[in-house]
């Protein structure tokens, strides 16, 4: 009777699993989907889209202002930038919080920030459903597929051998 409890207990976890696993492969988007509605403004109200960076990688990079580590990744990203000086390379980063919006100007001058910056358009969760921490970071091929996410902080030299397994050589 013990074991029937316990076997019964086994087979409802594993039905759960599998419910769990069969969902989340049923409704996640392949790394291949193309992204190119993905329209967007800097804070000085110039307006973006990934069209416009087609034929170069691009690291799409959202964030908040209240993210510590994404503060921190910002100076990463420019850094990355200066080094890898490349024309088929593009760093793009997105706030992501209303709040933050008014601090952007601020944000890009304390951290000299010489890539684009912008403001995420307000479906960015419709465009990327699978988005739900700061930082997040998509790289995107020449051809404007999704290849990668990488879901929070890396340091320079993470993004570094990132950028290698691209082909993107920075050192």
């Amino acid at each position: 009777m013990k074991y029937k409890k316990v076997l019964i207990g086994i087979f409802i976890i594993i039905i759960i699993i599998f419910c769990g696993v069969f969902y989340y492969f049923y409704n996640s988007k392949p790394l291949t989907s193309s992204l190119i509605d993905l329209e967007f403004y800097t804070y000085k109200g110039e307006k973006y889209s990934l069209n416009d960076f087609k034929g170069k990688y691009v690291l799409l990079n959202l964030f908040s202002s209240y993210c510590n580590s994404c503060s921190v990744e910002l100076n990463i990203f420019n850094k990355l930038n200066n080094i890898c000086m490349k024309k088929d390379f593009e760093i793009v980063s997105l706030i992501i919080d209303k709040e933050g919006i008014p601090l952007l100007p601020q944000i890009v001058r304390s951290y000299n920030l010489s890539y684009t910056v912008g403001i995420a358009p307000s479906n960015i969760f419709k465009i990327f459903p699978d988005f739900s921490i700061t930082p997040t970071t998509y790289i995107f091929n020449q051809k404007g597929h999704l290849v990668e996410k990488i879901t929070g902080y890396e340091n320079l030299d993470g993004w570094l051998k990132i950028l290698k397994k691209y082909n993107m050589n920075c050192n």
